[in-house]
């Protein structure tokens, strides 16, 4: 924080020489870091880095975390330094919970079923995005929803992950649309303190550079 001090923040001293950062100013710096980062290429085929040595405990959480962010594959896979095989596998026991696991059967699709998602506007979208908490980092996921399948009478929702980015307090539309374009969308609002989903929302015909 002293790095960027007097450049993207602006504390106060008090009578004791303490400084106090303005918590809007250091959320918007660490979403701007955490999107800058997201955004860097990933290492070429040719890089020795290896992924840190982790307990199977350990990776699970990790990759359990990033599977309630609503992140896709790439960004698990890059972010994470690991096999997608392994995020599958992981992805297979994380969408089954205890008691569920013994009451599904193996022909059931593992995703959400189509009800279990609120339906909103784009205008609703707008208002929601707009609302984020001031002094707080949201990421915002967004996957593709290519409507509804059936299985056992069972409607899901058909949903690719397409990944996404954080904000610091309310954003619009356009942060959403020049990222990923117009059309239909799941959108997805988690926050990191607490660490939660805040909203889920299924949303139609959202027109790029509205």
């Amino acid at each position: 924080m002293r790095r960027y001090e007097g450049t993207q923040l602006h504390p106060t001293v008090d009578e004791n020489d303490v400084r106090w950062f303005a918590q809007a100013e250091v959320t918007a710096l660490a979403a701007r870091i955490a999107n800058e980062r997201s955004d860097k290429p990933s290492r070429g085929v040719g890089s020795t880095a290896s992924a840190p040595k982790r307990s199977p405990g350990e990776l699970a959480a990790l990759v359990f975390e990033r599977f309630e962010q609503r992140q896709s594959l790439a960004e698990i896979v890059i972010g994470l330094r690991i096999e997608p095989s392994t995020v599958h596998g992981l992805f297979d026991q994380w969408c089954v919970g205890l008691t569920e696991q013994h009451l599904l059967t193996a022909s059931e699709p593992r995703v959400a079923r189509e009800r279990d998602i609120p339906r909103a506007s784009a205008a609703e979208l707008a208002r929601l995005l707009d609302e984020l908490p001031r002094d707080a980092a949201t990421r915002i996921s967004v996957g593709r929803y290519r409507g509804t399948y059936v299985s056992d009478n069972v409607d899901f929702a058909d949903i690719v992950e397409l990944g996404g980015f954080h904000a610091s307090g309310g954003c619009t539309l356009k942060d959403l649309t020049r990222r990923f374009g117009g059309g239909d969308f799941r959108v997805s609002a988690y926050g990191f303190v607490p660490p939660a989903l805040r909203w889920e929302v299924l949303v139609k015909d959202i027109v790029a550079g509205v």
